[in-house]
């Protein structure tokens, strides 16, 4: 019986031979054995990447001085902030961020098109927000580097197919898999972020395909088990009449980062709202100095502040609460 790999294959194939240490060449054959079908035809092949996997981890385990750690992956933070899309395979991430951002990731109606991170930026009013798709995550295989690309990340978008019957079935394997590498998927942030090891990141659920036939009745399955636990968002990412929708995604995201815009003037001058400084909620004058410059925010005297609908040309001092769209003059 013929064993009908997909063309993936040979890429992750590929980049195994080029590999150098033992935790790359452990994580590659992995994702090989993830990729590949299961069936008769691959029986031998499935045993043949295992026995590869054993034997590598004990000469890893046997080599003076190893130092077993997970491949670590960093993705450098660009824009207003960083978001990270996770699933399992064939959700439609990569579609995702075709939509969203100027990124031209491969897209196919397969599972596992997405062999390593892709990184897009997504522009929202006068900001951007930086997009990262990953590549899937399964029961059986999770991309050794993910951890850590998901924890150093503002906010997880976790995408669940709401054309499947096992819509559920995926939310729950993403959320106990990442919980085996001690991250908890939440939806709203705890005081304290990291208790016991663990990391919590707060999460947004995104049903996409919900164009799809019965896709209305998993969603509102998936809100009566998770409502109270999670921000759930539907959107079919591949259908165009379904734009406006798209855009309600995107301001639920900048809602969910908690974060807000300042614009700055200086005396006698206009402001420039095309250019805002991005701070987290509950800032202060302050911190808004201090994004502009340290020493700035030393020689702070005071500010005035116009805030729309409330006041105008404000006197406030240096630790006055700030608000979205505020606008500060800095006096020094």
């Amino acid at each position: 019986m013929p064993a009908n790999l997909p063309p993936q294959y040979y890429e992750i194939e590929r980049k195994y031979k080029l590999a150098k240490t033992y935790e790359e060449k452990i994580a590659i054959l992995q994702e090989m054995l993830a990729i590949m079908p299961k069936h008769k035809g691959t029986d031998k092949l499935q045993a043949d990447l295992r026995a590869k996997i054993s034997k590598l981890r004990k000469a890893s385990e046997k080599k003076p001085g190893a130092i077993r750690k997970a491949y670590r992956h960093h993705i450098p933070r660009e824009g207003a902030a960083q978001v990270t899309l996770i699933g399992p395979p064939n959700v439609g991430k990569s579609q995702i961020l075709d939509n969203f951002t100027n990124a031209t990731p491969q897209i196919a109606p397969y599972p596992f098109t997405t062999g390593e991170p892709v990184v897009g930026m997504m522009p929202l009013e006068n900001i951007k927000i930086q997009v990262v798709d990953t590549p899937p995550i399964t029961n059986e295989f999770l991309p050794s580097y993910l951890p850590s690309i998901i924890r150093e990340t503002d906010l997880a978008l976790l995408v669940v197919d709401l054309s499947s019957d096992e819509v559920l079935d995926q939310m729950e394997m993403v959320i106990e898999k990442l919980k085996e590498v001690k991250i908890k998927l939440v939806g709203k942030m705890l005081k304290n972020t990291c208790t016991e090891g663990i990391i919590y990141k707060k999460t947004l659920i995104i049903g996409n395909k919900k164009d799809t036939e019965g896709a209305e009745q998993r969603l509102e399955v998936l809100r009566d088990l998770y409502k109270d636990e999670f921000s759930i968002i539907s959107i079919s990412a591949i259908n165009p009449s379904y734009q406006d929708n798209i855009k309600k995604v995107k301001r639920e995201i900048y809602r969910a980062l908690n974060i807000i815009r300042i614009y700055t003037k200086a005396p006698g001058k206009p402001v420039d709202l095309n250019d805002p400084i991005v701070l987290k909620e509950k800032s202060k004058v302050i911190d808004a100095a201090r994004a502009i410059h340290k020493d700035f925010a030393n020689n702070l005297k005071y500010a005035k502040m116009w805030r729309k609908g409330k006041f105008n040309a404000w006197k406030v001092d240096k630790d006055y609460p700030l608000e979205e769209g505020d606008i500060v003059e800095f006096h020094i």
